[in-house]
C-alpha cells in the first residue's frame, strides 16, 4: 500500500457480510497507506458480482444501488459502482473515475517529502493510463469486428 495513489475496495454482491468485511480493508489501508500531502488516497468501493442479482425479481436491501450509496457515502468512500468482472460491467467507469479521484489530488506533482513514491507513482499512473487506452482500443475493435460480422463467436 506504502506508494498508492487509488485503492479499490471490493464487496460481493451476494454476501451480505461482504460490506462489513470491505470496511475492515478500508481500515487496514487507511493505516498504511501514504498521504497526498494531508489527503488519504482516494478509495472507491465496488461490489462485485452484480450480473447474478441484476435480474432477481427481488433484490435483498443490501444488494441495491441505492444501499451501497448509501453506504459508500456514509464510511466515506469517494464513490462506488456495482460491477460484474464476469460480464464486464462498469469496470472502466470505476477505473476512470478512481484515475478522476487521484488527478484531482494533484498526486503527480506531490513534493517527495509527501509523497514518497511520487516518481513510482508517476509511471504506474502513465502506464495505467496508457493501459486504459489500450484496453478501450481494443475493445472497441473488437466490437467493430462483430458487429461488421453479425455475431461475436468466431466459432
Amino acid at each position: 500500500m506504502k506508494g498508492a495513489l487509488g485503492c479499490v475496495v471490493v464487496a460481493d454482491v451476494t454476501n451480505p457480510e461482504s460490506l462489513n468485511t470491505a470496511l475492515k480493508w478500508k481500515e487496514v489501508i487507511e493505516e498504511n497507506a501514504d498521504f497526498v500531502g494531508n489527503n488519504m488516497i482516494p478509495l472507491i468501493l465496488l461490489q462485485n458480482k452484480c450480473d447474478l442479482v441484476e435480474n432477481l425479481p427481488k433484490k435483498q436491501e443490501f444488494q441495491t444501488l441505492e444501499y451501497l450509496k448509501n453506504f459508500a457515502q456514509q464510511n466515506n468512500f469517494k464513490s462506488c459502482f456495482q460491477v460484474s468482472a464476469k460480464s464486464d460491467t462498469n469496470l472502466t467507469m470505476a477505473m476512470e473515475d478512481l484515475l478522476n479521484h487521484i488527478l484531482n489530488l494533484n498526486a503527480l506533482d506531490a513534493p517527495k517529502d509527501n509523497f514518497a513514491a511520487s516518481e513510482r507513482a508517476s509511471e504506474f499512473m502513465r502506464l495505467s493510463k496508457q493501459s486504459v487506452l489500450n484496453t478501450e482500443r481494443k475493445t472497441l475493435n473488437q466490437r467493430s469486428k462483430e458487429a461488421s460480422t453479425g455475431g461475436g463467436c468466431s466459432c
